[in-house]
């Protein structure tokens, strides 16, 4: 073999090299365990799957025994109360604690709240994002607070440090979930 025959070889296989590795690296990274669970309540609750995928690797990392240092717990990160709340409005009369850690419970729950606050926030996923990380009544304090909201429907900027950079892994999960998986 000729010299640039073989220069181009390496380089080819050198090329196909990384791009498995960094396929490997995103499917490691960004996994996509319980699909069918997450697409049918996706589907009920008319969220993007994406989306929930980015909350989910958010929150647990999707480890559905996944248990808070403030009490949330499962896949999506549900603090008891909350679940409970969720399940009472979704009629889930079987509802008990250790259910959360069952991930379609769990997913389920997650979803149906989440679709709770994206409506209760006219559709707005940012303040939906940050009312699940912070909690319903914290945001509407920030959209209360001429500080934070010049009209009371949007915010400036999300205070919480924290809060704001959950909002936006979660949306940049969600960005790798529909490019890379090809998820709506």
């Amino acid at each position: 073999m000729k010299r640039p025959a073989r220069l181009f070889v390496w380089v080819t296989f050198a090329l196909f090299a990384v791009a498995l590795v960094s396929f490997v690296a995103v499917r490691l990274s960004y996994p996509y365990k319980y699909s069918a669970e997450i697409a049918a309540a996706a589907a009920d609750y008319g969220l993007s799957p994406a989306l929930v995928c980015g909350v989910i690797r958010t929150e647990s990392g999707f480890d559905p025994d996944s248990v808070s240092p403030a009490g949330a717990v499962g896949l999506m990160q549900l603090m008891p109360a909350t679940a409970l709340y969720t399940a009472e409005r979704e009629g889930m009369e079987d509802f008990n604690f250790s259910r959360l850690f069952e991930p379609e419970t769990n997913i389920r729950l997650g979803c149906a709240y989440l679709k709770y606050l994206t409506e209760k926030f006219g559709g707005n996923l940012d303040l939906a994002l940050a009312a699940y990380n912070a909690g319903e009544g914290t945001v509407r304090s920030w959209l209360n607070n001429k500080e934070y909201s010049a009209d009371g429907r949007s915010l400036r900027m999300i205070p919480y440090k924290e809060t704001r950079g959950y909002a936006d892994k979660a949306r940049g999960a969600a960005k790798v979930y529909k490019g890379f998986y090809g998820l709506s």
